[in-house]
């Protein structure tokens, strides 16, 4: 694992998906701050002893902290995995796109002889018959651009071929995906035939298993330098103001405004109301910008 600030935060941003970094940790920041205030408050009105109170609202920042960092580690691992297994794929992909049919189907050929399978004999336009196990199997192998889709009639030719020489067993090998007539096809005889489907994920799978796609170090030099597109595309929208946290500031400022009126005298509770109150507008006013932002830029 890579321990380095900017590596961390691009791959909890990969764990992370669509939202924003900046805004996940403000979610951390903002919901420790306003449990602890809470805690104070709800630790303060019951015994009416400033200091335990400050205590024990410490504590609970000091746990909340640790619990944070715990989640960050987790999505900093889940997001290194992730962006590790994209990039091969990609690298995979862009592989495949270079070699023609007659070398794909030799290097799936060979991923499948060191599975075990032996005894290849070519039967027809991308198919084969090959032994494994002792078992005979009908191998059809489908090298694909990007977003074509195996149609039924390329499937219906290995279900005929296998029904007419009674071989139960099947191997599908795609680059891309399956139609739904395809996949319906399968389907309907799914009790008579059993065929497997090895697709561009279980290539890759193959692939690393028998050691020839490069080593990690390769891929994580890639992203250190750059050359994939690593972070996601950042939301405007997904900041400190947004729609689900002007609820929360709307909920925090009832909060301290009833602790006001409950305790007069402290006039910290009256600060966070005007506090939460003046962010819960700033989050109204920006939300409507960004709406008027986002309409005026589709409509250009």
């Amino acid at each position: 694992m890579i321990k380095d600030n900017n590596m961390r935060k691009i791959f909890v941003k990969e764990a992370l998906g669509k939202k924003n970094y900046i805004s996940y940790r403000t979610d951390l920041m903002l919901y420790k701050i306003i449990l602890s205030i809470i805690i104070f408050l709800i630790i303060y009105l019951m015994t009416v002893d400033f200091i335990l109170a400050i205590l024990i609202s410490i504590q609970v920042f000091v746990i909340f902290s640790l619990i944070n960092k715990l989640n960050i580690s987790h999505k900093n691992k889940e997001g290194e995995e992730k962006l590790v297994s994209r990039i091969k794929k990609e690298y995979f992909q862009k592989k495949l796109n270079e070699i023609n049919v007659a070398d794909f189907e030799m290097l799936v050929g060979y991923l499948l002889e060191k599975e075990g399978w032996k005894n290849f004999i070519k039967k027809g336009r991308h198919m084969y018959l090959a032994e494994n196990c002792g078992i005979i199997y009908c191998i059809k192998i489908f090298k694909l651009f990007e977003e074509i889709e195996v149609e039924k009639l390329d499937v219906r030719s290995m279900v005929t071929y296998m029904c007419q020489n009674n071989i139960r067993m099947g191997c599908l090998v795609i680059t891309g995906g399956l139609s739904e007539n395809a996949q319906e096809l399968l389907d309907k005889f799914q009790n008579k035939l059993e065929i497997n489907i090895v697709d561009l994920d279980g290539l890759l799978e193959l692939m690393e298993k028998n050691k020839i796609l490069p080593e990690d170090k390769y891929f994580y030099n890639k992203i250190c330098e750059g050359k994939s597109s690593v972070e996601n595309k950042a939301v405007v929208k997904n900041n400190i103001f947004d729609n689900k946290k002007t609820f929360v500031y709307v909920l925090a400022a009832i909060f301290f405004y009833a602790s006001s009126i409950i305790l007069p005298d402290n006039s910290i509770s009256k600060y966070l109301y005007y506090y939460f109150i003046i962010l819960t507008a700033i989050s109204v006013i920006y939300s409507r910008w960004f709406k008027k932002y986002e309409n005026d830029t589709k409509v250009k």
